[in-house]
């Protein structure tokens, strides 16, 4: 059983509603002829659904009244004209309604259509809860965060705001996210957006270059996730600050620019010293150092006490290696470049 109010200038067409809705078993908790009463009606008696003539004299006609209805208790209306004019059918169209009954009604349709709209409202409500919910997963992820649909961005939260350096949401909202993406990465971007919206695909952890607002450069690993936001298909975008392992390893690169020109030996590890790149250099032939940590090495490698450095022996001559220690963004470790004394 619904309950249902009736907002009709009609007394026949009324009495009608009011002989169907008994036989169909709801409650008729009242009926009036204008919108001003309708809406103090809902207010007082909080309807499951409203029966809403569209053509009401007086202040607001019914697609009105309707509309401050869903604004202000989000009740479901059903719309009832003998008015199929296309003006009519768009404004109600517009107005978001839970259907719309021509006149004379039957009693059938009316009870379908009184169910259908309560089923749907229902649904609706339980969306919009789900969805607040996950906005306040995402305002309160502890990394970046963002939703596209269609390519563009139409949700983030603070910490992606932040990322892209701006305090406002309007710099960022609607806007294409490949706008954003640096120009030796937007390629490989199109493609795993096309991917998405023909398959609905989402994909692993990629390293990118970006800009921010203001057109200044910045580094993030991003992944991405098919979800459901606004009753569309949509991509979560996951972003992760990657800006100091990028510039660490560009600063490794440039230190061994550097030592390559000298034709210096070194040798990298990462921060678990474990060896990741050696140089080509004779000290090193026919020793097999990749992959294997720096303890494990004892018949080459002594470290020295402060930790600051090691001694390698190769090829019958010993060399004093001097540690460079790269850090991240934390101030740990990152690499270790060692490289040889003169």
């Amino acid at each position: 059983m619904r309950k249902v109010l009736v907002v009709e200038d009609d007394r026949f067409i009324s009495a009608i509603f009011t002989m169907f809705l008994r036989e169909l078993g709801h409650e008729l908790v009242g009926k009036c002829a204008d919108g001003v009463d309708a809406v103090d009606l809902c207010h007082r008696l909080r309807p499951d659904v409203v029966l809403m003539d569209i053509h009401l004299e007086g202040e607001l006609d019914g697609i009105q009244t309707a509309e401050q209805l869903r604004r202000e208790l989000d009740i479901p209306v059903i719309y009832v004209s003998s008015d199929t004019s296309s003006q009519v059918i768009k404004r109600a169209i517009v107005s978001n309604s839970y259907g719309f009954l021509v006149k004379p009604v039957n009693k059938k349709e009316l009870g379908i259509a009184i169910d259908l709209a309560y089923y749907k409202h229902r649904v609706d409500q339980e969306q919009r809860e789900r969805e607040r919910g996950y906005r306040q997963f995402i305002s309160e992820a502890s990394m970046p965060l963002m939703i596209l649909q269609d390519g563009r961005i139409q949700y983030l939260n603070n910490l992606a705001l932040d990322l892209f350096k701006t305090h406002y949401m309007e710099d960022v909202l609607a806007t294409p996210f490949i706008n954003f993406v640096g120009t030796e990465h937007k390629e490989r971007i199109e493609n795993l957006l096309g991917t998405f919206n023909e398959n609905g695909q989402g994909f692993e952890s990629i390293d990118i270059a970006m800009d921010d607002v203001h057109g200044h450069s910045l580094y993030v690993r991003i992944s991405g996730s098919a979800i459901i936001f606004n009753k569309k298909k949509s991509l979560q975008i996951t972003l992760m600050d990657n800006n100091e392992a990028v510039y660490a390893q560009k600063r490794v690169e440039l230190l061994l620019n550097l030592l390559d020109t000298q034709k210096l030996p070194y040798l990298i590890t990462d921060a678990a010293k474990k060896v990741k790149t050696v140089a080509q250099h004779p000290l090193f032939k026919g020793v097999d150092l990749v992959g294997k940590k720096l303890h494990q090495l004892a018949d080459h490698i002594e470290m020295l006490n402060d930790e600051a450095g090691m001694v390698f022996v190769g090829n019958d001559s010993k060399h004093t290696f001097t540690q460079y220690r790269i850090n991240d963004a934390s101030d740990k470790a990152y690499e270790f470049v060692y490289v040889a004394v003169k």
